[in-house]
């Protein structure tokens, strides 16, 4: 998809509807310019490069002043270059003059993360207020927004433990995009999940033991006894069970005993002696 299509043209008949309503779902950056204008002409290029890097974070109007002087009128737009920035149906913000490249992503990723704190802000209340189900819908639909803000599936999963939806929790962070999964927070909230899921498909622990006895290379038995290990606050065992998954198959399960013994390892912190003895072995066995 080329950078141009995540732009859309503004004129005076459609600027309500276009920039005005939409501002009321997510940041519009209206972008004036014009064609003798060199320095608009560059703040152009650079906000629609920009706007194919986000990937539809905001949605991006262009103006051609020379074609819309009623709307830039309006507008008051006196100079050029010159991008407003829409929220709500007002302007948060207007940037005069062409700015570095860098600054234009700051600027607007400053507006994209003041909204996300306030639809988690708002979310919090209406979850503590007892509509639940409008808490999660207005983290899901910021989450469609700002796909690249990891602190609204996060809370999202977060709400739905608070009410024992582990299943619903654990679909909606796997779901997300491998480099996601991969980082530390979401990680970490998919194995403590990994655990409690492996924990409660089977509660008895003698049943785990025997199948154990059974068959040494029941990775998922092993993995649910580990989380009972957990849950017992036996660390030492549980992380024993983990290195024991991963030297039997590394990437059992896309990798569920290495997430697990780093979200330990992250529980007990860095300085725990078996987070340094079994930190050492998982180095070792992946070198």
């Amino acid at each position: 998809m080329s950078p141009e299509q995540h732009v859309l043209e503004g004129t005076d008949a459609n600027f309500d509807q276009l920039v005005l309503e939409n501002s009321h779902k997510g940041l519009v950056v209206v972008d004036f310019w014009a064609p003798w204008a060199g320095p608009s002409l560059r703040q152009r290029e650079m906000l629609i490069d920009l706007a194919g890097q986000m990937g539809g974070r905001f949605l991006l109007v262009s103006v051609d002043t020379d074609r819309e002087k009623a709307l830039a009128a309006r507008e008051q737009v006196k100079s050029l270059p010159l991008f407003k920035l829409y929220r709500g149906g007002v302007v948060v913000e207007t940037v005069r003059g062409v700015q570095p490249a860098a600054d234009y992503r700051a600027i607007i990723e400053n507006h994209l993360s003041a909204m996300t704190d306030k639809v988690r802000l708002a979310a919090a209340e209406a979850w503590n207020g007892g509509e639940r189900d409008r808490a999660l819908q207005m983290l899901a639909e910021a989450a469609v927004n700002d796909p690249d803000n990891l602190n609204l599936p996060a809370m999202m999963a977060k709400l739905l433990m608070r009410e024992e939806r582990y299943e619903d929790a654990s679909e909606l962070l796997n779901a997300l995009p491998q480099p996601a999964r991969d980082s530390a927070g979401i990680a970490s909230l998919i194995a403590h999940l990994d655990f409690i899921l492996a924990a409660a498909e089977v509660a008895d622990r003698a049943v785990l033991e025997q199948r154990l006895q059974a068959d040494g290379e029941d990775h998922a038995g092993r993995f649910a006894l580990a989380a009972h290990d957990l849950l017992s606050d036996d660390y030492q065992a549980a992380l024993l069970g983990l290195m024991t998954i991963l030297r039997a198959q590394r990437d059992w399960q896309n990798g569920k005993a290495r997430r697990g013994l780093l979200a330990i390892f992250d529980v007990l912190g860095g300085e725990h002696p078996l987070v340094q003895q079994y930190r050492g072995e998982l180095f070792r066995l992946i070198h």
